[in-house]
């Protein structure tokens, strides 16, 4: 977009017209637009004709056209101060961004130390829509890990469930698959981990069980993308503790009708 702009440069008029956007405003733009570049670099050959489609958006959604953009791009470029000030903002804004990311990026996310009481509930903590794409930096791999508490049993049933969408595509490659693991750590020192992978979108349930009390949870989300496209949300994740007895009452009701 700025090779075009210097190309006009010459001819433009060293008046400024009323629909010259703000400084403000040009900067939210340029934002989105180079994040749909950066998108549009990790599409897979076959997807590149939506590149067109990701810049539009981007117009649509600031409620201007391309010919606005550019005929600001002209009047600021006239003026290197200013245009060197927006870029300034958004160099400050992206670096703020990438540490947000990589703070934000731990490796253990902790449940807030409250217990949760009940036979038959919901451990769940964290948020209940995560998105997850092939990048090791900004979330390739999602974990948690949830301390016990008095409130937990020998023989306690914990299951971990929820949806996964793969976007833009299905993943039906042997190089392309989420792998999820739940490892529970009891009382007596025992681990017992469960995995599964799925290769396409689908609901998902991992259980673990054991006669001892748990010590620890511990659940990871690992996205493996060879071509670097693989995208996905995992939507209403739960992680359901159930008791043994409340099973049987299930059961023993289930048998009665």
């Amino acid at each position: 977009m700025l090779v075009g702009v210097l190309s006009i440069l010459a001819a433009c008029s060293n008046e400024r017209k009323g629909d010259v956007l703000s400084p403000s405003k040009l900067e939210a733009i340029l934002y989105d637009y180079h994040l749909a570049q950066v998108i549009v670099a990790d599409l897979p050959l076959a997807q590149r004709y939506k590149k067109e489609l990701y810049f539009a958006h981007v117009y649509k959604k600031h409620g201007v056209t391309k010919a606005e953009v550019d005929s600001s791009l002209v009047y600021y470029a006239r003026y290197p101060e200013g245009l060197s000030e927006v870029y300034d903002n958004l160099s400050s804004r992206i670096e703020a961004d990438i540490k947000r990311i990589e703070n934000d990026d731990r490796p253990v996310r902790l449940r807030e130390p409250v217990a949760v009481v009940g036979d038959s509930v919901d451990l769940w903590y964290d948020t209940r829509l995560v998105q997850m794409n092939s990048s090791p930096l900004a979330g390739n791999r999602y974990t948690f890990s949830i301390p016990t508490d008095t409130n937990f049993k020998s023989g306690d049933r914990l299951t971990w469930s929820g949806t996964v969408l793969f976007l833009h595509r299905e993943v039906d490659s042997l190089r392309h698959y989420l792998h999820l693991n739940l490892r529970v750590k009891y009382l007596n020192d025992s681990i017992v981990s469960a995995d599964t992978l799925l290769y396409t979108s689908g609901d998902f349930s991992i259980k673990v069980t054991d006669s001892a009390v748990v010590k620890s949870i511990d659940g990871t989300a690992y996205l493996n993308s060879a071509d670097g496209a693989g995208q996905l949300l995992l939507v209403a994740p739960r992680l359901l503790r159930c008791r043994g007895e409340v099973l049987s009452d299930t059961l023993r009701s289930a048998f009665l009708h």
